[in-house]
C-alpha cells in the first residue's frame, strides 16, 4: 500500500460521515468506511458487492440510480435527503451527496456517496488506482473545513472550505506548521490564544482528541474584511499508523456563523414582545435584575444606586377585549406603546407583562429631583400619554391607567422583590379605584398576605352560608309602593369585620370563588321569596333581581341549575328578574341572546345594568328579550349637569320607544326622583327610600309602603 493510500484509509476511519465508493453502473458498494458500516448496522465485508440502493428508503430502481446519476456533471457533487436503512429494519434521516467519474476510465467509473447523520463530518477508505484524486474529492465534499497535518504539524492538504475559513491562499497555508500557523488563533475574550492552548498542537503532543466549542479566527483580507473575526468550533483527531505510531492529525473547522445568527435572531425576538415591540416579560424582569445588580456595585456613588419599577395597568381594558374583540384591542396595545415608549426620560426600558399590563424600569438619579419626585412624575406623564383620546378604527376611546411603584434599595434588595412590590403597590392603586398612583410600604405587603387568607375565608363563608343577603327595595313612581329589590351581598368577617363588597366581589371574580357566592345568593333570594309567597307580603308584580357575573352566566348548565333551585322551593322563575351587564352582553352577542332567550322562556325576566356606561350597540337592544334598563347611578349623581340630563333623558326616550321597564338607581334627593318621574321613568331606588336591609327590615318596609293602585313593576338584585 501507498503512503498516500495509507494515509487516505487512516483519514477516513477517523471520520464520522459514512463514505461509500460505488460502482456507477450498478451502485454495488466497492468499498465502505467504517463509519458508514455502523450506520448500516453491518461489518465493512458483509457490505461490499452489495446494491447500495437497497439500502436506501424508499428504495429506488437501477433505471432510477442511472438517471440520477445523468443528472450530475462529471467531478460535480448533487446532495438529497433519504432514509438509511439498516440490517434490522431500523432507518435514520441522512444527507447523501453524490460525486461521480473520478477514474476516467469509462469502464471503472466510481461514485463517491457521503452518508452524513451527525453535524460533524466523516470520511470514506478506498483503494482505487488514483487515491490521490479521490482523497482530494473526498475533502471537498466536506461541508467543514478540514486540513490534514503530519506528524510534525505541517499542512499537508486543506480543503477550501478549510482556506475560506482562516482566510488565505493555499500557498500560505500547505507546507506551514500550526505550531507557527499563518492564521491567528483568538479567544471570545478578545485574546490571542497561545500556541500551547491550540486543539491540533495539543493533539500531537498527546495523542489524544482534542476539541474547542467556540474560538475566533481574525480575517487576513483575502475573503473577508482585514481584522473581522469568524466564531468556529475545532476539533483535531490524531491519526495512528498501523503500528499505533502517530502519523498525524485531522483538523477540522466548523464554521458557527449561521448557528449564532440563529442564537443571535432567537434572543432578539425572546427579548421583544411580538405585538408592541417593547421588551417581553422575560427580558424587562431581566433587566431589574441587571439594574439592582449594577446598583449594588455602585451603592457608593448614592445617584447611581437607585432602581425604580413602576407596574402599569390599563383600567377596565377587559371590556374593551368583550365589547369589540381582540383583534381591536391588539390595535389599542399597540397604539398605548407607541405612546409611551418614547419617553425622553434617561436610563429607562419599557416592557410588557400582561395582557394590559407594562412595566418601566428607571436607574440613576436626577441632581434637581429627589427619587421619589422623579417616579411620581414618570407615573403621572405615562398616565397623561395614555388617557389622551385614541381613535382606533373609526372609534374614540378614552382610557386611563393604574401604576403602582417600587423602589431599590428602600422596598427591595433583588430584582424579584422589587418587582413584586410593585406589584403590590399596583393591587392597592386599584382599590382606591381607577387612573392611581400609589408607591409601595411595607404595610401593603402585610395587608396582601392578608389577602390570601381572606380569599380562604371567603370561599369558606360561601360554602358555609356565612354571607348574608341585605335587599334595597325598588319602587315604583306612580303607586309608592315596593315593586321589588335589589339583594345585595354582605360579609361581616369575624375578624376584621365589615368587607366592601366592591373588594371581595373582585377578589372573587379572580379566584373562581363568585359560582359559590351566586350560588348562594339564589338560594338564599329563592328560599326568602318561598316565605313572603306565604305569608302575602309581597306586592303583585313585584320580582327580586340578582346581578349575574360573567363567569357564572357563561357556564354550562347554568340555566339549567336556576331553574332546578326554584323548582326545589317552590319559587316561579317571573319572580326572579337576572341582571347583566353592558359588558356581559357584549362578549358573543349571538351566544348571549340564545341564552337569554332560554331564560325568557322559562319565564324569567332580564334587566340591563349600568346602561351608557360602556360599549353596548344601540342595534342589539331591540334583539334581545330585555325587560329593564337600568339607569346607572353616574348619571343620577350628576343631574343637575346638562350632560348627564341629556343621556339620562335619552336612556328613558329609547326605553319607552322599546316597551322596556325602567330602574333609577342611586336617587338620593327630591330633585333627583322628581326629574326621573318627569322623564317618565317606572321605578327608582336609593338612600332617598331606603339603604339595603336585612331580610327582616325589609319585611317591615314591605308592610309600610302599600300600592296606592296595583302596579306590575320591577326590581334587581346585586352582588
Amino acid at each position: 500500500m501507498s503512503e498516500a493510500e495509507e494515509l487516505l484509509a487512516l483519514l477516513v476511519d477517523h471520520l464520522q460521515d459514512g463514505v461509500w465508493l460505488l460502482d456507477a453502473s450498478d451502485a454495488s458498494i466497492v468499498e465502505v468506511s467504517q463509519s458508514g458500516s455502523l450506520q448500516a448496522g453491518s461489518h465493512p465485508g458483509t457490505l461490499l458487492g452489495t446494491n447500495f440502493c437497497s439500502l436506501i428508503e424508499p428504495e429506488i430502481s437501477l433505471e432510477a440510480w442511472q438517471l440520477l446519476l445523468a443528472q450530475i456533471p462529471p467531478a460535480a457533487s448533487h446532495t438529497v435527503s433519504v432514509g438509511l436503512r439498516s440490517e434490522i429494519g431500523f432507518v435514520q434521516l441522512v444527507d447523501l451527496t453524490l460525486t461521480r467519474d473520478y477514474s476516467g476510465e469509462p469502464e471503472q467509473a466510481r461514485v463517491l456517496a457521503i452518508t452524513r447523520s451527525q453535524p460533524l463530518a466523516t470520511l470514506p477508505a478506498s483503494q482505487p488506482p488514483q487515491v490521490e484524486s479521490l482523497l482530494d474529492a473526498t475533502l471537498e465534499a466536506l461541508g467543514e473545513g478540514v486540513a490534514i497535518l503530519d506528524h510534525l504539524g505541517r499542512v499537508e492538504r486543506a480543503n477550501t472550505a478549510f482556506l475560506q475559513l482562516v482566510d488565505l491562499q493555499q500557498s500560505l497555508v500547505l507546507d506551514h506548521s500550526v505550531f507557527d500557523p499563518p492564521w491567528i488563533w483568538q479567544s471570545l475574550e478578545g485574546d490571542f490564544l497561545e500556541i500551547e492552548d491550540t486543539p491540533p498542537v495539543k493533539a500531537l503532543r498527546t495523542g489524544e482528541p482534542q476539541r474547542l466549542d467556540h474560538v475566533q479566527l481574525r480575517g487576513n483580507g483575502l475573503n473577508r474584511v482585514l481584522g473581522e473575526l469568524i466564531s468556529v468550533e475545532v476539533s483535531c483527531e490524531p491519526l495512528l499508523g498501523t503500528d499505533q505510531s502517530l502519523r498525524g492529525a485531522v483538523l477540522v473547522l466548523g464554521d458557527l456563523t449561521a448557528l449564532l445568527q440563529s442564537v443571535d435572531r432567537r434572543e432578539q425576538i425572546e427579548a421583544t414582545d411580538h405585538l408592541t415591540s417593547l421588551r417581553s416579560r422575560h427580558h424587562i424582569t431581566a433587566q431589574v435584575d441587571a439594574a439592582v445588580r449594577a446598583a449594588e456595585r455602585n451603592s457608593s456613588n448614592a445617584d447611581d444606586a437607585r432602581v425604580g419599577v413602576l407596574h402599569v395597568d390599563l383600567d377596565d381594558f377587559r371590556s374593551v377585549n368583550d365589547t369589540f374583540g381582540t383583534a381591536f384591542g391588539d390595535e389599542v396595545l399597540i397604539a398605548v406603546a407607541d405612546r409611551i415608549r418614547d419617553l425622553t426620560e434617561r436610563h429607562i426600558e419599557i416592557g410588557r407583562v400582561g395582557v394590559d399590563e407594562f412595566l418601566v424600569v428607571i436607574t440613576g438619579n436626577d441632581a434637581s429631583l429627589s427619587f421619589d419626585t422623579r417616579l411620581r412624575r414618570l407615573a403621572e406623564e405615562l398616565q397623561r400619554r395614555i388617557e389622551q383620546p385614541l381613535v382606533v378604527e373609526g372609534l374614540e376611546l378614552r382610557l386611563t391607567a393604574s401604576v403602582g411603584i417600587s423602589r431599590y434599595p428602600a422596598n427591595a434588595r433583588d430584582g424579584a422583590t422589587l418587582v413584586r412590590a410593585a406589584d403590590t403597590a399596583l393591587a392597592a392603586s386599584r382599590r382606591e379605584g381607577r387612573h392611581q398612583v400609589r408607591f409601595f410600604e411595607s404595610s401593603l405587603d402585610k395587608r396582601g398576605r392578608t389577602g390570601l387568607a381572606l380569599d380562604r375565608d371567603l370561599r369558606l363563608a360561601a360554602a358555609q352560608r356565612n354571607l348574608q343577603v341585605y335587599y334595597q327595595p325598588i319602587i315604583d313612581l306612580q303607586s309608592g309602593a315596593v315593586s321589588g329589590a335589589e339583594a345585595l351581598v354582605r360579609w361581616n368577617h369575624p375578624e376584621h369585620g365589615p368587607i366592601p363588597p366592591s373588594i371581595f366581589i373582585p377578589d372573587a371574580e379572580a379566584t373562581g370563588a363568585i359560582s359559590a357566592i351566586s350560588d348562594m345568593v339564589v338560594t338564599t333570594v329563592a328560599e326568602d321569596l318561598a316565605g313572603w309567597n306565604q305569608q302575602n307580603l309581597l306586592n303583585a308584580g313585584s320580582r327580586i333581581a340578582i346581578n349575574i357575573s360573567a363567569t357564572e352566566f357563561e357556564q354550562r348548565g347554568f340555566v339549567q341549575r336556576l331553574a332546578a333551585t326554584l323548582d326545589n322551593v317552590g319559587v316561579l322563575p317571573s319572580q326572579l328578574e337576572l341582571e347583566i351587564t353592558e359588558t356581559l352582553l357584549m362578549r358573543d352577542v349571538e351566544v348571549t341572546a340564545q341564552r337569554l332567550s332560554d331564560l325568557h322562556e322559562l319565564g324569567f325576566l332580564v334587566s340591563l345594568d349600568d346602561f351608557g356606561t360602556g360599549y353596548s350597540s344601540l342595534s342589539h337592544l331591540h334583539m334581545l328579550p330585555l325587560h329593564t334598563l337600568k339607569v346607572d347611578r353616574c348619571f343620577v349623581s350628576e343631574l343637575g349637569d346638562g350632560r348627564s340630563e341629556t343621556i339620562t333623558r335619552a336612556i328613558l326616550n329609547l326605553a319607552q320607544g322599546l316597551g322596556i321597564h325602567t330602574v333609577g338607581e342611586g336617587v338620593e334627593t327630591e330633585e333627583q326622583r322628581r326629574f326621573l318621574i318627569d322623564g317618565g321613568c317606572d321605578s327608582v331606588q336609593g338612600f332617598f327610600y331606603a339603604p339595603p336591609l336585612p331580610r327582616l327590615a325589609f319585611e317591615k318596609f314591605m308592610q309600610s309602603h302599600k300600592p296606592i293602585a296595583a302596579s306590575a313593576t320591577s326590581s334587581r338584585s346585586s352582588l
